[in-house]
């Protein structure tokens, strides 16, 4: 399986998560990553989408603001570990000094936009001990998204974190695309997805 890694705000592509992850997937998947510039999330977003089709990437995985991203990678099998769900709110307290305005906006056509298929296609890992974030998104998370899956570490991807999302909520997951995709063949008038 073809993984693609998207990092926090101000995080390393090729940083301790990255390398968590990559040791929690061994040879079984290969695992790309990415870069992106946080002043323009929807430069971003179209980096994330073009780099996991020229990967031919089976998942992505996004982690706090990667995962607020990772969310707007329509069509993709997704899952988003602690995202960092209202960026305008949480970005200026880690720094960020950028117009937070396209990032309160993406956040509403999202609200108002998402589609069903992309609930499916998109799972959600929260640590109830991240330091950062804490669970006050969590409601939030279980309302929109449907499958939510607690994960033990704080903020950050750790080890232990890296091994439960790549050995535990992977599988699940991905079986849960697969049957979702399945039920959507059987249904006229929803799109025909090949994932």
């Amino acid at each position: 399986m073809r993984i693609l890694y998207v990092h926090g705000y101000n995080g390393d592509p090729y940083g301790s998560s990255f390398s968590h992850l990559k040791k929690a997937a061994g040879a079984s998947h290969e695992l790309y990553s990415v870069d992106y510039k946080a002043e323009d999330p929807r430069a971003a977003i179209e980096l994330i989408r073009q780099t996991a089709m020229s990967h031919e990437i089976d998942v992505i995985i996004g982690a706090s603001l990667g995962g607020f991203l990772t969310m707007h990678i329509f069509g993709f099998s997704r899952i988003i570990v602690n995202p960092c769900w209202d960026p305008a709110n949480e970005l200026p307290h880690v720094g960020y000094t950028g117009d937070t305005a396209l990032y309160s906006t993406l956040l509403e056509q999202f609200k108002e936009n998402t589609d069903f298929e992309e609930k499916n296609l998109c799972s959600v890992c929260i640590a109830p001990h991240d330091e950062l974030l804490g669970e006050r998104y969590r409601d939030i998370l279980e309302n929109h998204f449907r499958n939510v899956y607690v994960i033990s570490g704080g903020h950050r991807i750790c080890e232990d974190s890296a091994e439960e999302i790549i050995n535990n909520v992977l599988p699940i997951h991905e079986e849960n695309v697969r049957t979702f995709v399945k039920q959507l063949k059987g249904m006229d008038n929803l799109p025909m997805w090949d994932i």
